[in-house]
């Protein structure tokens, strides 16, 4: 089913066929040598060019057990999720731009659906996770196509990850329960190394929950979820410094949703959905030992995104998104180069009852170059370009042609003494996209359409420091994102769609740390707030269509103890966010988005290697709030979609 997809396009053929004969003449060479069992790896979330950044570690998720994407961001300042605790709904925001205008990958395939307006575009086991990392803003010429607000990509665990010391085979049992809508999450895991060339993991897991309630004890209608979660990673290593590994991951979420899920209004005809997204990618990597110029990786995938609506007249929309990287890495002495090309192929699928299925798809063929140099002992230059072609014919037969050059240029400085400077610059650009597949059936207005569209431009500008010396740790970051040209698809409540031009998007503002470690103690405390205008003029929680959502002011403090002889972690955190009254003239529903406090408490008990066991309250105080990026005043009244009351968690996990 991959290359069957990826082999659909000339340049993709040439591409794919040069790669996959690199890789076998490369691959006859050599035997595979030993390698150690490795840890858990931290979870980053990178600013730009300052890539010592925010950090989620494993142990974070252990105290937190997040259970969806708003969980797993709740704490990091920089990220707001909407929809509250549904997890159908919940859309991540970067400095307040919607994760659809982020490069979105899982083990690096690309996750780039769009599937309704109303609904999120994915979940995953934060369990599962090895490494994420958000780049806020326009990055490097690495970030990938399309990458208008940065790029997050989630990296999910190897066998390698959970194989205790001397294992050669393992079982992980874990159990997971929630007060807050009687939730039960049960996973099990088998995975193993039998011999030095092949390890795999074979991992499911399953979630019962009712409604949960806010902070008031008000029950939250459709927030109920049963997702199930299945991922299989296979990596055989066929000769020395040569590695194939194939990941396929699926999640499915089935249920009783409200008909715009990201609302709060009370649902007269909710409907049954059906969503799933199943992932496939293939990794080859060759990086022979002693060899700076050769580090190749050639990276197929192919990603289905689905959502049906079972209703007396049912509707169905998918996204197919799959794609090719071909990436080498050469280190030339102080200079590193990072080079390649990747094919993406998006396609939006859409049906209406038992009529024709209708689609739109769009081409981008890419070739960048990487570079950092480093010199004067002190000093890191990076610089690179990127290169897209992109392509689209929607159902009127225009056609949507585009070329584009994006660079960046950034400079750090970096001192004996734990201190860095940083600044940056950065471009990316985004071709015409296919329209929602839900919004495909109602067909083109062509009249309104604009046929002269080429796409989207986005630039950042980033200056900052960071310190990291004798326990104390500390970081600040200016930013200033403009996204030109925004496209809106319009298609709103079964009306024909058409591609127009919108505003301007502007996202401004700082992000502060300052954390501390002495003895079994430490202490973080950071601060972010981020200005979005849209068409010049403040963003509010009615744009949510436009792409954009109300960030305001975000604080986080947390504090940890160790006690090692007991093997407990102890973790207390702290979210407030400030109100916000920078809000447009046509949003009269109140004069400030009220602000709020939120504490939690988590305990994390290791009493043996393997064994693990969690409590964690979630809104000690039973806080009653709404998260600004969840839309509050839309047509039809104001929404009270708020986010879950207080949550006792209590898990328990075992390898063996």
């Amino acid at each position: 089913m991959i290359v069957k997809r990826l082999i659909s396009g000339k340049g993709c053929r040439v591409a794919l066929a040069a790669g996959l004969a690199t890789a076998s003449a490369l691959a006859m060479t050599s035997a595979v040598a030993q390698e150690d069992t490795v840890r858990l790896e931290t979870i980053y979330l990178k600013a730009g060019t300052d890539a010592d950044g925010q950090s989620v570690t494993d142990e974070r998720i252990a105290q937190r057990q997040p259970l969806t994407l708003n969980d797993f961001y709740a704490a990091e300042p920089e990220v707001h999720v909407s929809g509250a605790d549904r997890s159908t709904a919940q859309r991540v925001y970067v400095r307040g731009i919607e994760e659809t205008s982020l490069n979105v990958t899982v083990d690096g395939a690309r996750q780039s659906g769009n599937l309704f307006r109303h609904n999120g575009n994915m979940g995953i086991d934060p369990f599962m996770l090895k490494r994420v990392e958000v780049e806020a803003g326009t990055g490097s010429a690495l970030a990938g196509p399309g990458a208008l607000g940065g790029a997050i990509r989630y990296e999910t665990k190897d066998a390698e990850d959970l194989l205790l010391p001397g294992q050669r085979q393992g079982v992980m049992l874990r159990f997971a329960g929630q007060s807050n809508g009687d939730r039960l999450s049960p996973s099990l895991g088998f995975y193993g190394r039998p011999d030095e060339r092949f390890s795999y993991l074979v991992y499911g897991s399953k979630t019962w929950a009712g409604n949960y309630k806010d902070g008031g004890g008000n029950e939250v209608p459709y927030s109920d979820d049963e997702p199930a979660e299945g991922l299989v990673k296979l990596r055989f290593r066929p000769a020395p410094d040569h590695e194939i590994a194939l990941t396929h991951n699926r999640r499915e979420d089935n249920g009783m949703r409200a008909t715009q899920a990201n609302f709060g209004l009370p649902d007269a005809e909710p409907q049954d959905q059906e969503f799933t997204r199943e992932t496939i990618s293939l990794r080859y990597s060759y990086a022979p030992a002693g060899n700076p110029l050769i580090d190749l990786e050639l990276r197929a995938y192919d990603n289905r995104s689905a959502l049906k609506r079972l209703t007396a007249s049912p509707s169905e929309g998918e996204w197919l998104t799959s794609g090719l990287d071909i990436r080498n890495r050469s280190e030339l002495g102080a200079l590193v180069l990072t080079y390649g090309y990747d094919y993406t192929r998006e396609q939006s699928r859409g049906r209406a009852g038992s009529g024709p299925r209708v689609s739109e798809t769009g081409e981008t063929h890419g070739l960048y170059l990487q570079a950092e140099y480093g010199f004067a002992g002190h000093w890191l230059a990076s610089g690179g370009l990127r290169y897209d072609s992109t392509s689209l014919t929607d159902l009127a037969g225009n056609h949507y042609d585009g070329d584009h050059l994006s660079p960046n240029v950034g400079l750090r400085f970096e001192t004996a003494q734990g201190l860095s400077l940083f600044a940056s610059w950065s471009e990316a650009h985004r071709g015409v996209r296919p329209v929602p597949g839900t919004q495909l059936t109602s067909g083109i207005n062509a009249a309104a359409t604009d046929p002269t569209l080429e796409g989207e431009r986005a630039r950042t500008t980033e200056i900052g420091a960071t310190f990291d010396a004798n326990g104390w740790r500390a970081g600040l970051i200016l930013f200033d994102t403009r996204i030109e040209g925004s496209i809106l698809y319009g298609g709103q409540r079964g009306m024909p769609y058409a591609r127009t031009r919108g505003g301007d998007i502007d996202s401004r503002g700082f992000t502060a740390r300052l954390g501390r470690d002495w003895g079994d103690w430490s202490l973080d405390l950071s601060y972010s707030r981020a200005d979005v205008d849209y068409a010049g003029v403040p963003v509010g929680p009615g744009d949510w269509s436009n792409g954009v959502a109300p960030q305001g002011d975000k604080l986080v403090l947390d504090i940890a103890h160790a006690m090692a002889a007991h093997d407990l972690q102890f973790a207390w955190t702290s979210i407030l966010v400030l109100a916000e009254d920078d809000l447009p003239a046509t949003f009269t529903a109140l004069e400030e988005l009220p602000g709020y406090a939120v504490h939690d408490l988590s305990v994390v008990w290791r009493p043996a290697e393997g064994q693990e066991y969690s409590l964690a309250i979630q809104n000690i105080f039973d806080k009653r709030y709404l998260d600004h990026s969840t839309p509050y005043s839309v047509s039809g009244g104001v929404t009270n979609l708020y986010e879950m009351g207080r949550s006792i968690r209590l898990a328990g996990g075992w390898r063996f």
